[in-house]
């Protein structure tokens, strides 16, 4: 089978892990002996360093609405112009790969007008979606707010233009692969992908980059605190910086990750003005050296205040024996479950952050309970089930599943409520 993965973004140039999924959803359809282009775009992260890559693997020639961690929004006739390009970079793809299904993934700030040419070929498309741009794609594409206000003059205007000025229609032949229940909540909201089928898939922590079995759980208490992930002001960050000021001068907070470097500054000139410069750094690690940093810390935090679509962050800490602190905002809320595998605060209170780590830091039976739960958790939330349900999913798509769709996964809360039933029982 021939794929075309399409997605914004694909390592080493990326932020999150959305990205990662990608990567590891193009390697197993690899290594099952499936030949795969991916097509992405031209950005690059400031740091990484840049490889020779084979042109018949990998293609990094699309152009996004996005820059400087920001949506564009340049003139009608710059967006022509970057239609134009990426609708010559997908068609080239087309004719080279002949595809015999369009693999989808992080379409935001992407040209939604590529997947009316996939369509437009009669391709199936098989849509593996991780966050809510199902909903604002059609908003931060420029083009598609400038096509709009064409109305009943799309249709001749795209054989004019020579480019799709409508949304994409995808039928009953194409996928959609949704995260979390959160996320499929929220997709309901956009009319314009409904026609094609629909699950959830979930994803889950990669037990090759965090083995669960090997994972020890630490037995001492000495205030290392963690919050791994994208420098986003959505994060709540700062939240957990402004909880380190009301806890012992011992503690430290390790913020690890790239991405927003005005909100870096930010985070920096907080943690200043708390007088805890000395106490919060800001770094960043290889996928092959996270293991090692959740393994030394005595907490994660994720405390994100928006709606995380689902939350890999929290499953690799518990992967690796660390306790998980966190808001269990969105799709985050259907697998961290209060006292069984976490301590679940508010979103922005940094006074319940710094209580539930006096709690941990006074309790190691808390501890040790959260660490067991977390484990049964990260392995029922694994890269390996998540894969096989994509692939499942990617190989029925060409024949139009003909022979039935991919059977649903039963939903996670569902699932951990008997792995964790034990554990969240009052005492």
């Amino acid at each position: 089978m021939r794929v075309l993965a399409i997605t914004n973004m694909y390592p080493p140039h990326h932020y999150g892990g959305y990205e990662l999924s990608c990567m590891e959803g193009v390697s197993a359809l690899r290594a099952l002996g499936h030949d795969v282009l991916v097509l992405t775009s031209d950005h690059r992260v400031d740091g990484v360093e840049l490889t020779p890559e084979d042109p018949a693997t990998l293609r990094r020639e699309l152009k996004m609405y996005w820059k400087g961690h920001r949506i564009t929004r340049p003139s009608p006739l710059a967006s022509l112009a970057l239609e134009r390009h990426n609708q010559q970079v997908v068609r080239a793809a087309l004719e080279a790969h002949d595809p015999d299904v369009v693999s989808v993934w992080n379409m935001g700030a992407l040209s939604l007008g590529v997947l009316n040419t996939c369509r437009a070929r009669g391709l199936p498309v098989v849509a593996v979606v991780e966050d809510d741009w199902l909903v604002y794609g059609p908003l931060v594409d420029r083009w598609q707010r400038i096509a709009r206000r064409l109305g009943p003059l799309a249709a001749p205007a795209e054989r004019l233009l020579g480019v799709p000025c409508r949304l994409p229609r995808m039928g009953p032949e194409s996928a959609v692969l949704l995260i979390s229940e959160e996320t499929r909540r929220n997709a309901q909201r956009a009319a314009w992908w409904q026609g094609a089928r629909s699950t959830v898939t979930y994803w889950g922590v990669n037990p090759d980059d965090f083995p669960i079995e090997g994972a020890l759980a630490r037995t001492a208490w000495s205030w290392r605190l963690l919050h791994v992930g994208r420098v986003d002001e959505r994060k709540g960050i700062d939240t957990c910086i402004r909880a380190l000021a009301l806890l012992p001068e011992e503690a430290t907070l390790d913020v690890v990750g790239r991405g927003d470097d005005d909100h870096l500054a930010e985070l920096r000139a907080l943690a200043d003005q708390l007088g805890l410069a000395g106490r919060v750094s800001f770094s960043v690690s290889t996928r092959e050296e996270l293991a090692s940093r959740y393994a030394v810390a005595d907490a994660l935090l994720f405390t994100p205040r928006w709606a995380e679509p689902f939350g890999l962050v929290p499953l690799e800490a518990m992967a690796c024996a660390t306790p998980v602190i966190a808001t269990g905002t969105g799709g985050s809320g259907e697998f961290l479950v209060d006292g069984a595998n976490c301590l679940r605060v508010p979103v922005d209170d940094p006074a319940a952050i710094a209580d539930a780590l006096q709690r941990l830091a006074a309790d190691p039976t808390l501890r040790q309970a959260l660490v067991e739960g977390g484990r049964a958790t990260a392995s029922e939330l694994s890269v390996p089930q998540w894969l096989r349900l994509v692939i499942q999913w990617h190989e029925a798509a060409p024949a139009g599943f003909s022979g039935g769709p991919p059977r649903d996964r039963e939903p996670i809360i569902d699932v951990l409520e008997r792995a964790l039933a034990p554990r969240s029982e009052p005492a």
